[in-house]
């Protein structure tokens, strides 16, 4: 696991909604976190400030030599039925 990944799950990211919060499970894949939305509702993912739909996947990852993480948003509830 890269360190950068390691400092990320031991920041203990938490999913937010409806109130209700839980921890976010990071999994490792091609060097990227990655966590999928697996709800119908919108949470919140702290302390990252991200807003993810139902269905939609975060990607962090770290470039070698950079000060700061990438972000990126993937699918949504418009591949739901």
């Amino acid at each position: 696991m890269p360190i950068w990944l390691a400092a990320l799950a031991a920041s203990r990211c938490q999913a937010s909604a409806n109130g209700e919060n839980h921890a976010v499970r990071w999994y490792c894949i091609s060097g990227r976190a990655v966590y999928t939305n697996g709800g119908l509702e919108t949470e919140w993912i702290h302390p990252l400030g991200v807003r993810l739909q139902g269905g939609q996947t975060l990607v962090v990852w770290w470039m070698p030599g950079e000060t700061t993480y990438r972000v990126e948003v993937y699918g949504g509830n418009e591949h739901r039925a």
